[in-house]
């Protein structure tokens, strides 16, 4: 794994000799392609600076892609190597899940692969316990992490993104945690997975395939050089994906709220072509 002050600067240094980068300078860029999500924004991950956005700071609920920020707390704070007993109130968490049992024993970064790679919510939940003794101090653990990144319209409540009142957040702040996320090593070498194979508590293994379709080769939706991250989805938030994508060593996020399934895919990928300079290629 490349650590970051090495990724920051071979990045900065492989940018300033790309044609699309230069483009992006000089303000020639063709057109954005058309987005029809309720908000969307594409930064470069390495400055941050954001290259298109469409309603990036409109409050939104923002579904499962908040469990980047989830992540990134847990890592942070607690080692994934920790072993969690399973919780009678996690097993009940709805609807998308691993099926975790009471008492099934797990390494927290088994935990993660599953949060992250399937969305599983019950995994989520499992992780703020884990880490923070109760899931309503784990977020406090995560309004404190977001407003260090600078994500000043945001308002977290739970680990998984489920509904909860008093919980949203925007396209740009979402992309603040997206960047932060992307570099840490531990993060990144999950989301930019199409599947992996995990150990249960009782010895039996199983396949996890990411929800990610840009990352899941043999479908229509496959994007050679997608390197992540997380989807979302809720009826009050739409279809939601932060995607990144990486060429020559340039690398950008986008981040789409609001969406549906007939077309964020093609818009995401869209996004993340042209930005780095690769549309009509």
């Amino acid at each position: 794994m490349i650590p970051r002050r090495q990724f920051l600067r071979r990045s900065t240094l492989a940018a300033a000799s790309l044609p699309a980068a230069l483009l992006h300078a000089q303000g020639r860029l063709p057109a954005p392609p058309t987005i029809t999500a309720k908000a969307c924004i594409v930064i470069d991950a390495v400055t941050g600076a954001a290259l298109f956005e469409k309603d990036a700071d409109e409050k939104r609920p923002v579904a499962s892609t908040q469990k980047l920020l989830s992540a990134l707390v847990a890592v942070e704070s607690t080692s994934m190597d920790k072993i969690t007993t399973v919780q009678l109130s996690e097993t009940k968490v709805e609807p998308h899940k691993l099926y975790l049992k009471v008492g099934e024993k797990l390494p927290l970064r088994t935990v993660l692969e599953a949060m992250l790679i399937e969305s599983c919510n019950d995994c989520a939940h499992c992780m703020a316990r884990s880490c923070a003794g109760t899931e309503s101090q784990f977020s406090v653990w995560m309004n404190r992490r977001a407003a260090k990144l600078g994500m000043s319209s945001s308002h977290f409540v739970n680990a998984s993104g489920l509904p909860a009142e008093g919980q949203y957040s925007t396209a740009r702040d979402m992309s603040r945690a997206a960047r932060a996320a992307f570099f840490n090593p531990i993060i990144r070498g999950i989301v930019g997975r199409g599947e992996i194979t995990i150990t249960r508590g009782d010895g039996r293994q199983k396949k996890l395939q990411t929800t990610n379709y840009l990352l899941r080769r043999g479908n229509a939706h496959f994007l050679p050089i997608c390197t992540g991250m997380k989807t979302g989805y809720t009826n009050a938030a739409g279809k939601c994906l932060i995607s990144s994508a990486t060429y020559r060593g340039r690398t950008v996020i986008c981040v789409i709220l609001g969406s549906s399934s007939k077309v964020i895919w093609k818009e995401s990928a869209s996004l993340l072509n042209w930005a780095l300079g690769l549309s009509g290629s």
